[in-house]
């Protein structure tokens, strides 16, 4: 056998062990911190445990702002000097202009 496949399995041997003490490290801190979590349960929140020590973490959901939302906060807010003042509101436009702007600053 090779050096260079010495080395390999060596490696990958080193790998299989910090794998084996990640995943046991997982387990202590659940059975410390959840000791009456179900099996299933906690397998789930160590799958993801995992998920989070590899690197693996989704981004959260992009919140969006919807044409409700926009109407409750700025009818409040708006004013017309006229007592029968047809204002118009566009919410959707308004809604996608904000989710536009916040969607820049990411």
């Amino acid at each position: 056998m090779g050096e260079k496949r010495r080395r390999q399995i060596a490696k990958d041997k080193a790998i299989r062990q910090l794998a084996i003490q990640r995943v046991e490290a997982v387990w202590t801190c659940l059975d410390v911190l959840c000791p009456d979590m179900a099996l299933e349960a906690k397998k789930e929140l160590a799958r993801k445990v995992l998920d989070l020590s590899r690197g693996e973490e989704q981004k959260p959901p992009r919140i969006m702002i919807a044409p409700d939302q926009v109407e409750s906060m700025i009818w409040p807010n708006m004013q017309c000097i006229h007592p029968r003042c047809p204002m118009v509101l566009f919410t959707n436009d308004i809604a996608d202009e904000l989710n536009e702007f916040f969607k820049q600053e990411e």
